[in-house]
């Protein structure tokens, strides 16, 4: 699958998935104040990097695109607001797995 049609076929479930949810009448006001709209994306996108990521030819292995993420989601945690240090502590991550691999 091309890179193209990777990024269309995420596109499409995406809009749909808020499409459904959108096209429904919600009648419970506990659900309408939920914020799983909010979060539905986003876990769908970690779904589908963490299995190419960790999984790229079906198996699991540990490369380092999968340290690189990992290292991502480390410094996200340490460095809850700042954008640079998450990417540093990715990039660091994947160079040290490159070094070591």
């Amino acid at each position: 699958m091309s890179t193209f049609a990777l990024i269309v076929a995420m596109t499409v479930i995406t809009f749909a998935s808020r499409l459904s949810f959108m096209l429904r009448p919600v009648t419970s006001v506990k659900v309408k104040n939920s914020s799983f709209l909010e979060v539905f994306p986003v876990a769908l996108f970690v779904v589908l990097a963490v299995v190419g990521l960790a999984a790229p030819a079906g198996e699991l292995e540990v490369t380092p695109a999968l340290m690189a993420g990992v290292g991502g989601v480390a410094g996200a945690f340490l460095f809850k607001r700042s954008v640079l240090a998450t990417v540093l502590a990715g990039a660091a991550a994947y160079w040290l797995a490159r070094l070591l691999f």
